[in-house]
């Protein structure tokens, strides 16, 4: 019994320091992807990269995202914090506008769907297109996409019969490609929860509407006078 003490000791603290250390490791995780997601929520594409970028749609993998060289050392050799400054940049391409002192007033280039999208020409482009139009996450994976930001070359964008893809196609280039970035559309634009959201936009509306009502009939009495 006296044996057995000690090592129930031992054992007990080996396991409290390895509970710590995973801690620590997560907390230096969340660190890390924060400070990716800082660094890039400037990026912008050059005019002639942006034009690239929306006919070819490059992936995030592409030197275009890569971390500049005004990242600290220490954070450019941190294959974490590599993986999401790429992904976190590459959002932003998506969405960035041709004008950026009007960014209010334009609609985003990485359209939601249900606005016009892009138009392909090429007859496997436009099916890819089509395949993916209902495509989307769980209410899980759709948390983990928001947090993880994993890009449009993932496998839960590589289409399928489950996703809705044609089979027949999985050996055309062009199809795949679009279908994911489609698929990787889509999700980037899918809610957490589209309810909420439907009526926050409806309150904005009706206050905004409520807002016009009283000034119309403030001006109109001033008129009066």
């Amino acid at each position: 019994m006296k044996k057995v003490f000690p090592l129930l000791l031992i054992v007990c603290i080996s396991s409290t320091q390895v509970v710590k250390a995973q801690k620590k490791t997560s907390q230096d995780s969340l660190e890390v992807i924060n400070a990716a997601h800082r660094y890039a929520s400037g990026f912008r594409l050059h005019r002639t990269d942006l034009v690239k970028f929306r006919r070819e749609h490059f992936p995030p993998t592409s030197d275009y995202f890569k971390p500049n060289n005004r990242i600290p050392a220490a954070l450019t050799n941190d294959s974490l914090f590599v993986k999401t400054y790429r992904a976190s940049a590459y959002d932003f391409a998506l969405d960035q506008q041709d004008f950026p002192g009007f960014p209010s007033l334009l609609p985003p280039n990485h359209n939601p769907p249900g606005q016009p999208q892009t138009v392909y020409n090429t007859p496997s482009q436009q099916a890819a297109q089509s395949d993916a139009k209902n495509f989307s996450f769980s209410k899980e994976m759709l948390t983990r996409f928001k947090t993880e930001h994993f890009p449009e070359t993932s496998d839960y964008f590589k289409p399928s019969a489950a996703s809705g893809a044609n089979t027949t196609m999985l050996n055309d280039s062009a199809y795949v490609q679009t279908y994911r970035y489609e698929a990787y559309n889509h999700v980037y634009h899918q809610r957490q929860n589209p309810t909420g959201h439907g009526i926050l936009i409806g309150s904005i509306i009706a206050v905004g509407t409520a807002i016009i009502v009283v000034i119309s009939v403030a001006l109109s009495r001033l008129q009066a006078y």
